[in-house]
């Protein structure tokens, strides 16, 4: 019996073995394959942070669920990381009640591995998250002339913002700050801040599926860039050195699909290899 004949009479449960095999040992032990920077979409992102000085202030947007936590949650990771390594105070705010908690877990996460780095990432300091707040766009549109009043002066955790140093420096949302990122999976989101900020340097943190939706901004120049689902995560990593969660992740996927990509080729030769041996043996 040949090996293609072999293959085709293979027991399932081997395939599934070699598709777990694939996606669980890149995890455990990075296999570092290729990635290439997409210049038009993640680079920009990432030279808005490296061209930024000490003690300049970003805002970003968690609008997201726990579906979409494990393509941009990296995103913020990598993103927020990058903040903290050059000196740019972050605060952040959620337009999703789901995405409150998702964030503010990764936000202490990386703030005690910038910490353990050398880096300030201090809460309240460097950061501050002040989570979801109910009312939709009047809310956030009360932000642009009163951040703190719009936020009923208090952060997720409920302390209030006299007791933040930093929000003594953030009076209002406005150009006096420097710019800001959405980390996106759906409505309500980058809508609200291409029709209520026009005028500031917005970027975007996409699920992969919503990329196509999100070029036309980029090419009207109402979105500065964009970081496209886990590969856009990867990519950051790649930029700032430093390869976290979304490298180990592609290459899980990279893996996978080469996999897949190779199962499906020597099925169909085998497939084609038994067909030709029936004819033979009828003839």
């Amino acid at each position: 019996m040949s090996f293609f004949q072999r293959f085709d009479e293979i027991n399932p449960k081997v395939i599934y073995l070699i598709m777990a095999v694939a996606l669980i040992a890149p995890v455990l032990r990075p296999i570092g394959m290729p990635i290439t920077i997409t210049d038009q979409l993640t680079t920009p992102v990432f030279r808005w942070i490296e061209n930024l000085n000490p003690g300049d202030v970003v805002f970003f947007d968690s609008a997201y669920s726990g579906g979409s936590d494990s393509e941009l949650g990296p995103q913020l990771a990598a993103w927020f990381y990058h903040c903290m390594k050059k000196g740019v105070k972050v605060v952040g705010v959620s337009q999703w009640a789901d995405g409150a908690p998702l964030a503010y877990a990764t936000l202490t996460r990386v703030a005690a591995e910038a910490e353990k780095d050398g880096y300030s990432a201090k809460e309240g300091i460097d950061w501050v998250y002040v989570g979801y707040k109910a009312g939709g766009v009047s809310i956030w549109r009360g932000m642009q002339t009163d951040f703190g009043k719009a936020c009923a002066y208090q952060d997720y955790n409920g302390v209030d913002f006299s007791k933040l140093p930093l929000m003594q420096r953030v009076k209002a949302w406005d150009k006096s700050t420097k710019g800001l990122i959405v980390f996106s999976s759906g409505s309500p989101g980058v809508p609200t801040y291409t029709t209520y900020f026009p005028d500031y340097e917005i970027y975007v943190g996409n699920v992969a599926v919503q990329v196509a939706g999100s070029m036309s901004l980029l090419r009207s120049g109402q979105v500065k860039g964009v970081l496209a689902g886990l590969r856009g995560a990867a990519e950051y990593e790649k930029l700032l050195g430093r390869p976290g969660s979304a490298t180990k992740l592609m290459d899980a996927q990279s893996l996978g699909h080469l996999i897949i990509i190779a199962l499906i080729i020597l099925g169909n030769v085998a497939h084609i290899s038994k067909k030709r041996k029936s004819r033979a043996n009828v003839a």
